[in-house]
């Protein structure tokens, strides 16, 4: 999507966030569209209890919030924190709406972007049914190489562009770190996982193959 929305990006009012910064908070009634040029955005909320919960990760040309911005919701339903250092764009959302709407090929682009992340949206569902910690962990590795995910040509391996240290890997999934730790090694052992300073290779031929997901072969990458 980066690509597409170049022209909107360059009359947008551009700002650099260091790491951990607040894009937006809970509740908060944002005051334009944001669009992230580059870096990570962690989405999250804030049990009752006070605990964190990982919702979801966004990554550049996407933008948010996304129920904000189509008018679904009055603000914004989650917290949005930098990562890492991050450059984004701010558009006023009734601009944000018209640029889509001013050619059909935008507008077939932003389609499609919805439609695939409502699919991984599907997947990430899915994999927090699973009954058991290793099938948690497959879909969710399978949702992340779709959502955030990098193809090698030629190579059925897919790097994954987020840092995730395994306390954050456990937050996706609603386990603990100790548990995630142990199934990531088994993984590693069996050569379907590579990783390294919380960066992730994954197979994903051998994945699909221990998951036992025919149908889920075709899904493509979110790029």
């Amino acid at each position: 999507m980066l690509k597409v929305l170049r022209p909107l990006i360059k009359d947008s009012v551009k700002r650099a966030y260091s790491p951990g910064s607040t894009i937006y908070y809970q509740g908060e009634v944002p005051r334009s569209a944001c669009i992230i040029i580059k870096g990570i955005v962690r989405v999250y909320s804030i049990s009752p209890q006070g605990d964190e919960q990982i919702i979801t990760y966004h990554d550049g040309g996407e933008f948010i919030p996304t129920s904000w911005i189509f008018n679904k919701t009055a603000g914004s339903l989650f917290f949005y924190e930098t990562v890492g250092t991050c450059e984004v764009a701010f558009v006023t959302k009734s601009r944000f709406l018209e640029f889509f709407n001013e050619k059909p090929e935008r507008m077939s682009a932003l389609a499609n972007y919805l439609a695939t992340a409502y699919t991984a949206g599907m997947m990430r569902i899915s994999a927090l049914e699973q009954a058991k910690a290793r099938e948690k962990l497959l879909y969710t590795l399978y949702y992340l190489c779709q959502r955030h995910g990098t193809i090698t040509r030629n190579s059925p391996v897919i790097h994954i562009k987020l840092s995730l240290t395994h306390q954050a890997l456990a937050s996706l999934m609603g386990l603990t770190r100790e548990t995630t730790a142990t199934e990531m090694n088994k993984l590693k052992k069996e050569k379907i996982l590579r990783y390294r300073n919380q960066q992730y290779s994954i197979d994903r031929e051998k994945l699909l193959a221990l998951m036992g997901e025919e149908s889920f072969k075709d899904i493509e990458p979110l790029v």
